[in-house]
C-alpha cells in the first residue's frame, strides 16, 4: 500500500471518529460507525464463481494497522460451508500481530490461601470469607470442549476440565431499600434468594447486599448460570459456559431500561476478594472475567444479548480487572451472530466499542479471504450449529430458573 493511501486512510479514520463523537444517540452513533468506518477498508468483494481456497491478503492487514489501530487476528479460517460454493480451509496463514494485546496489564492475584475453616465458614488470606451453609452438589464437571480462537469449528475440538473464567450475574430478585430500619427485611430477602438459587443450582457463589459471600454450587460441579453463551480469550473459544466458567451473582436488580445494577460498596469489596481467590486458584486471566450480558446469546434468532444483566456499570477496575466491555463478543466474530437495535438501546454505550470491534474483525476476516460477508457469516453459523449439537448431550445449556424466558 502506498504512503498516499495510508495517509488517506488515517485522515478518513479521524474524520469518522470526529463525526461519530458528535452523535449523541448511542444506536445512531453505532449505526454511523458500521456504515462508514469500513469505507475503503473492507470493500465487499465480488463473488467468485468457484472458490477452492480462501487466499488472504497480507496487505489488507497492514492497512488495518495503519487505519484503525485495531490489528486483526492471525490464522483465521473457515472450516466449511454447507452450501455451494464450497470454501476449503486455509492451510497457510500470514503472521500478523495479535489484536488482543491487553490494554492494561493483567492483574492476576498471587498467594491467596485458605487460613481457617470452621463452623461452615472459610477464611482466606486476603480477607475473603465464604459461608458454606447453603452449599450443594450438582452435576460434576466433566471435560468440556474448547476451540482454537482462529479455528472455532468441530474439527479442532480440544478439552479442559478446570474452570477457565468467571461470569458475573445479577439475581434480579426483589429488593428492599438498603437502609438501617429495613435490616430485618433485607436479611429475610437474602435467605429467600439463597434458598431459591440453591434449589435451582443457579450459581457457584452469591454475594448478598451486605457483602456476605455464600457458596451455592460446589466449584467441582457445574451451575446452571450461563445457558446458551460464548466467549473467547486470547487463544480459545468457549461455548455454553455452564461447564467452563464459574457463576458469581450479586443480589441486586438491573434498573429497567438503563442497564445499571445497584451493587453496594460491600458487594464490590466482597467480589474483589472472591475474584482474587478464584483467579489465583484456577489461574484465570483477566480477559475471562466477564458479565452475563457479554456472553449471552439466542441460537433461535442468532442474536446476542438474550440476557442483559451487567450490560453496564460493572466495576471491572474495582475488582482488579481490565475493563472487558470493549472486547469483541465471541458470538459475533467467531460464529456470525448479530444484534438488533433493542440490544444497543438497552445496554447503553459501554458495550458499543466491543460491538464495533467485532464488526471490524468479521469484515476483516471476510475481506482477507475474499469472501462476501454474508457468505462468510453463513459458514460461521454452520460451525456454531455443529458445535452446539455436539455439546447438547454433554454440556447442559439450562439457565438459572429466574432467568428462563
Amino acid at each position: 500500500m502506498g504512503i498516499q493511501r495510508k495517509v488517506w486512510l488515517f485522515l478518513h479514520r479521524k474524520l469518522v471518529e470526529s463525526r461519530a463523537n458528535s452523535i449523541q444517540d448511542p444506536f445512531k452513533r453505532l449505526r454511523y460507525l458500521r456504515a462508514h468506518v469500513h469505507e475503503g477498508l473492507f470493500p465487499e468483494p465480488e463473488p467468485a464463481k468457484v472458490w477452492t481456497r480462501l487466499v488472504p491478503k497480507p496487505s489488507l492487514g497492514i492497512g488495518l494497522i495503519v487505519a484503525l489501530g485495531i490489528v486483526l487476528a492471525s490464522s483465521y479460517s473457515v472450516s466449511r460451508v454447507q452450501t455451494t460454493p464450497v470454501i476449503q480451509p486455509l492451510m497457510v496463514h500470514p503472521v500478523l500481530p495479535s489484536p488482543l494485546q491487553p490494554r492494561v496489564k493483567s492483574q492476576t492475584a498471587t498467594g491467596v490461601w485458605l487460613v481457617d475453616q470452621k463452623n461452615g465458614v472459610e477464611t482466606y488470606s486476603n480477607g475473603l470469607r465464604i459461608d458454606n451453609r447453603f452449599a450443594v452438589a450438582n452435576v460434576p464437571r466433566m471435560p468440556y470442549a474448547v476451540y482454537p480462537r482462529d479455528q472455532a469449528d468441530i474439527r479442532h475440538v480440544q478439552y479442559q476440565n478446570q474452570p477457565a473464567g468467571i461470569v458475573y450475574h445479577t439475581t434480579e430478585s426483589i429488593l428492599a431499600p438498603f437502609e438501617k430500619d429495613q435490616n430485618k427485611t433485607l436479611q429475610q430477602i437474602s435467605v429467600a434468594v439463597l434458598n431459591f438459587v440453591q434449589q435451582g443450582h443457579s450459581y457457584h457463589f452469591l454475594i448478598d447486599r451486605f457483602g456476605r459471600v455464600f457458596r451455592v454450587v460446589k466449584e467441582s460441579d457445574i451451575a446452571f448460570h450461563a445457558g446458551n453463551s460464548a466467549w473467547a480469550d486470547e487463544a480459545k473459544v468457549y461455548v455454553n459456559l455452564n461447564s467452563s466458567f464459574l457463576g458469581v451473582a450479586f443480589e441486586t436488580q438491573t434498573q429497567a431500561g438503563e442497564g445499571r445494577p445497584t451493587a453496594t460498596p460491600a458487594q464490590v469489596d466482597a467480589a474483589r476478594v472472591l475474584t482474587e481467590m478464584l483467579r489465583d486458584r484456577y489461574r484465570i486471566g483477566s480477559r475471562s472475567c466477564v458479565t452475563h450480558a457479554q456472553v449471552s446469546l439466542n441460537p433461535l434468532n442468532m442474536l446476542i444479548g438474550y440476557h442483559t444483566d451487567w450490560a453496564d456499570k460493572f466495576p471491572f477496575l474495582e475488582l482488579g480487572l481490565q475493563d472487558n466491555y470493549s472486547d469483541a463478543p465471541a458470538a459475533l466474530f467467531a460464529f456470525g451472530f448479530d444484534y438488533d437495535p433493542s440490544f444497543v438501546s438497552s445496554t447503553g454505550a459501554r458495550l458499543m466499542p466491543g460491538l464495533l470491534r467485532a464488526e471490524l474483525e468479521i469484515r476483516g476476516r471476510a475481506a482477507k479471504f475474499n469472501v462476501p460477508l454474508s457468505q462468510y457469516r453463513v459458514a460461521l453459523r454452520n460451525n456454531y450449529r455443529e458445535i452446539a449439537a455436539a455439546a447438547k448431550s454433554s454440556e447442559p445449556a439450562k439457565e438459572t430458573p429466574n432467568e428462563e424466558q
